[in-house]
């Protein structure tokens, strides 16, 4: 993994990790991942510290984009543990029989359970799904908890869902989508299922979060950073004035003000490579908060694809140079 002491833009994964897929294709997209023991204090849940959602995504196509489960004792080497049988849910792919995308992964302490949200989509359908997964890795659901039928592109308020469990009554979901150009949208839960009507959120002047730096949220991941009291977003964003050239942001918003949102950092975190696996595309990633005493470090899953069209899963890492208003208390 790659370290970048003072920020600024984080370099590439020199490989991808390698993940073997129901599919055959061994390629994925959209990870979300908990670490248990940086982010729970727990040493393992299900037998392992470290726990991913992912789909196949065989050369851009649908047809397999199938919510999946994989764990890792160290974030780097992946396997799908023997008790859990991959996809988790299937669809036939396509805007006729439908297909999955979109998967995020939660924890919920009061039942110890994860929640694997994840977004079904057709022409007639848009919904969201919830499977729960017990530490005897024995599923429950699909159970939709957000549906439109039919659905027209204002509906579609909740593209790459990523959820803070803020306590066992108070949950809050952000999501992109709506008409264009697409915006970011937030949701309150008392329960992690009923969800309420979506909200745009906006900067503290009133406008786009990300349309100030000239991108527009496509999909986002969000993580908890309470020794800050504020909530940190790395979204996949696309240019507003270059088609195609898309850029991993950052972003974050007071825990009790989760409907603005400030780009404190104005530019990418992360982009393309000029030459390798990811030098076409990057996507959706997932992160981990590590206080290190000389800042913020975040470990980033995220997925890119090449000019070929081939999509894996990158691993890198850095400082971002994120505020720390607080004091360190110890390194995780």
């Amino acid at each position: 993994m790659i370290s970048r002491p003072h920020g600024g833009i984080l370099e590439n994964a020199q490989e991808p990790l390698a993940i073997q897929t129901y599919d055959g294709s061994d390629q994925v997209v959209h990870p979300s991942v908990i670490d248990f023991l940086s982010e729970h204090t727990l040493p393992e849940w299900g037998g392992h510290r470290f726990w991913m959602a992912i789909t196949p995504f065989p050369s851009g196509s649908d047809a397999f984009e199938n919510p999946c489960l994989y764990a890792s004792d160290d974030g780097r080497d992946w396997h799908a543990p023997p008790a859990i049988q991959n996809p988790i849910d299937a669809a036939p792919g396509g805007w006729d029989g439908g297909f999955h995308n979109d998967p995020e992964m939660v924890y919920d302490p009061e039942s110890d359970e994860v929640r694997v949200y994840y977004r079904f989509a057709s022409k007639g359908c848009l919904s969201l799904k919830l499977i729960r997964i017990g530490p005897d890795l024995r599923i429950r659901g699909p159970d939709a908890v957000v549906s439109h039928s039919p659905w027209t592109p204002a509906d579609n308020t909740f593209r790459s869902p990523c959820i803070w469990r803020e306590s066992a009554d108070r949950w809050h979901m952000w999501g992109g989508g709506g008409e264009d150009p697409p915006g970011i949208y937030h949701r309150f839960s008392e329960d992690g299922v009923c969800w309420g009507p979506p909200e745009r959120c906006t900067d503290p002047e009133g406008g786009d979060p990300f349309g100030v730096l000239g991108y527009a949220n496509w999909h986002m991941a969000c993580k908890p950073n309470y020794r800050e009291s504020r909530v940190e977003f790395l979204s996949y964003a696309r240019s507003l004035v270059s088609p195609g050239k898309g850029a991993i942001l950052y972003a974050e918003c007071d825990m009790g003000a989760p409907n603005r949102i400030r780009t404190p950092i104005a530019g990418p975190v992360l982009l393309p490579s000029k030459r390798g696996w990811d030098d076409s595309n990057l996507y959706r990633c997932s992160f981990c908060i590590s206080d290190t005493g000389a800042g913020y470090f975040y470990r980033i899953w995220y997925s890119g694809a090449s000019r070929g069209n081939v999509w894996k899963l990158g691993y890198t890492g850095g400082y971002l140079g994120t505020a720390r208003r607080s004091k360190s208390v110890h390194a995780d």
